[in-house]
């Protein structure tokens, strides 16, 4: 057939052309919202403990925050404001779970202020994550921002506790809180601050353990323990199913975020504050109230 004599193919239609223009503009809609909407709409909420599970005095309420990364994509007032809500469900105990920077620390003044009001108000505890946390064989530059972070924490008053214990008073009773080096630079080690187990019986005291990744729950299972607070996975950051579980930097996909009972103890994860690259979608930063009830 020549070309002379080809036939037109069908021309588009107002309504093709239309929709076509549907999903573009759906998909810059919905990625805006990701980058400049979403990162910075802070979830709040109260989850409920069991004290059969966690036998702490009744009321006890405990503020969890994790994954602050503040850096090039958290600016320090969506930090604030996390803090600000935090502080208006009336905590008893401040759990704060790792990175709380992204890169270089900076700043340190302001953020050490905001960060001080949680300890104003109620004792606050802190791990590391893998983002403040580095061996102390690695480059000298991440090892200056581990003691920077440390350094932070200490001057907003916060009790920063790698592989340790301590005890504290609350709603007239007492609690231990224990927090483990982070495990993907090496410096998790449960034995050095949990008691191993022996036989079906709980230690005399609720126990807190903070621990910025998940996957660390397999080493500490050994280890008396009820509770274990963590962060790390972000939610996935980008709530579709199957993508979520997928770009959760963990092992265990099963458990991304959330309370959950494992083997008889409460593990709870937070999708975070923060977030690297500063988008979110269906994934909104949190703000978690734990309470004993």
């Amino acid at each position: 057939m020549s070309a002379s004599s080809a036939k037109p193919g069908p021309k588009p239609t107002r309504r093709a052309f239309l929709g076509l223009l549907a999903v573009g503009g759906a998909g810059l809609a919905s990625a805006a919202y990701a980058r400049y909407l979403e990162p910075d709409w802070l979830d709040v909420a109260e989850v409920t403990l069991d004290p059969l599970r966690f036998p702490a005095p009744r009321g006890l309420r405990i503020l969890h925050l994790s994954d602050l990364h503040f850096g090039p994509h958290v600016p320090l007032a969506l930090i604030e404001r996390a803090v600000t809500l935090g502080l208006a469900q009336r905590p008893d105990l401040v759990a704060l779970t790792g990175d709380f920077v992204t890169g270089r620390l900076r700043e340190t003044a302001a953020y050490a202020a905001v960060l001080r009001r949680l300890a104003a108000v109620a004792p606050t505890f802190a791990c590391l994550g893998n983002h403040d946390a580095i061996v102390a064989a690695g480059p000298v530059g991440e090892v200056a921002r581990t003691a920077a972070v440390v350094r932070l924490l200490r001057e907003a008053r916060a009790d920063v506790l790698v592989n340790e214990t301590r005890e504290v008073a609350v709603r007239g009773g007492r609690i231990r809180v224990s927090g483990l080096g982070d495990l993907w630079t090496g410096q998790n080690h449960p034995a050095r601050c949990l008691t191993p187990t022996r036989g079906p019986g709980r230690e005399p005291l609720a126990h807190v353990l903070l621990n910025h990744n998940p996957d660390a729950r397999l080493a500490a299972m050994p280890y008396h323990w009820d509770l274990m607070l963590c962060g790390h996975t972000h939610g996935g950051q980008l709530g579709v199913p199957g993508v979520a579980e997928w770009l959760a930097p963990v092992s265990d996909k099963s458990h991304i975020e959330g309370l959950r009972e494992r083997s008889g103890r409460l593990i709870h994860i937070t999708r975070g504050v923060g977030s690297l690259y500063g988008v979110r979608l269906f994934c909104r930063p949190q703000v978690r109230l734990l309470v004993v009830d």
